[in-house]
């Protein structure tokens, strides 16, 4: 030991304050890297997580262009309508609108006489449009077939204002119209049911209003009743002329009568046609002989 030569003498302060401040700035470095290595890491994890949103984003897009693209592309599904009788809208022919219009049947106190409304069936209170049918029974021409097919129906005529009940004003097709309300005069003389005839005008009506000469667009008449309580005499519904004229024509020249002065006489009869035998004899005597005698032509 003795031999051995004397340490070297070490500033020992010195160097653990340089052991420490390498210490520190090796602790320091490794604290800044891993702050780095973390900021990088968290700055990678927000880039990878912005990508991952877009990518997202853009999908649900892509997603959503195209479900738009298959809805405007694709068919719509017919709707499902529950029709019902009395709907208004019926169906569709060549791609016109079918309108509905009803057909209802009154008795009046003239045996076998009844009076035809006919209605528009999306509204109330308006009648139908009866001038082609009008036409077509007083043509010179097709107004004989028409009267064989249609067999019940006697003529159109124009339906009283019992508003005002003069007698002469007619009832207007509508409020505030021009047109007349007209009405069919049917005239049942078999056994045929009131059903039946309903039925068969309706169809002739309907058949009828398929002809591109006379409407623009085919109507479907559908006979609904008739009301058979308390029939009213026939000048309840008619002009007390036209009421003449159906007397006239129906009973004057088929029922064996010689002249007006022996129908007047008939009180039944006037008071079937006109409510009271006194108002009718007082109007038929009222009116003049050529008159009489002239009052069916063209009718």
């Amino acid at each position: 030991l003795s031999d051995q030569r004397p340490c070297a003498s070490y500033p020992t302060r010195d160097l653990a304050q340089a052991i420490r401040s390498e210490t520190l700035r090796k602790l320091s470095l490794h604290k800044s890297t891993k702050e780095i290595e973390g900021s990088l890491s968290l700055s990678v994890e927000l880039i990878n997580f912005k990508v991952l949103l877009l990518s997202s984003s853009q999908k649900s897009s892509m997603g959503r262009t195209t479900a738009k693209k298959k809805i405007s592309t694709s068919p719509s599904s017919p709707p499902k309508w529950k029709w019902s009788a009395g709907s208004r809208v019926l169906s569709t022919i060549g791609g016109s609108k079918v309108r509905e219009q009803f057909l209802d049947l009154v008795p009046t106190q003239v045996e076998g006489v009844y009076i035809g409304f006919c209605t528009k069936s999306w509204t109330t209170g308006e009648a139908s449009y009866l001038f082609p049918m009008e036409k077509g029974l007083n043509d010179n021409e097709s107004g004989m077939t028409l009267a064989k097919d249609w067999k019940y129906v006697f003529a159109f005529l124009s339906r009283r204002d019992i508003d005002i009940d003069d007698g002469t004003t007619p009832m207007k097709a509508k409020r505030g119209s021009k047109w007349d309300w007209k009405v069919v005069v049917v005239v049942i003389n078999d056994d045929s049911t009131t059903e039946i005839v309903g039925r068969h005008i309706a169809n002739c009506f309907s058949k009828f209003t398929k002809n591109k000469n006379v409407m623009d667009s085919p109507e479907k008449y559908t006979y609904r009743q008739c009301y058979a309580d308390n029939p009213k005499a026939l000048n309840h519904y008619l002009l007390d002329m036209d009421v003449a004229m159906i007397l006239k024509s129906l009973v004057y020249e088929s029922g064996g009568y010689t002249s007006k002065k022996e129908l007047i006489k008939d009180e039944e009869i006037l008071t079937a046609f006109y409510g009271t035998n006194q108002f009718g004899k007082e109007y038929l005597e009222a009116m003049h002989d050529e008159d009489w005698e002239n009052l069916c032509e063209g009718f």
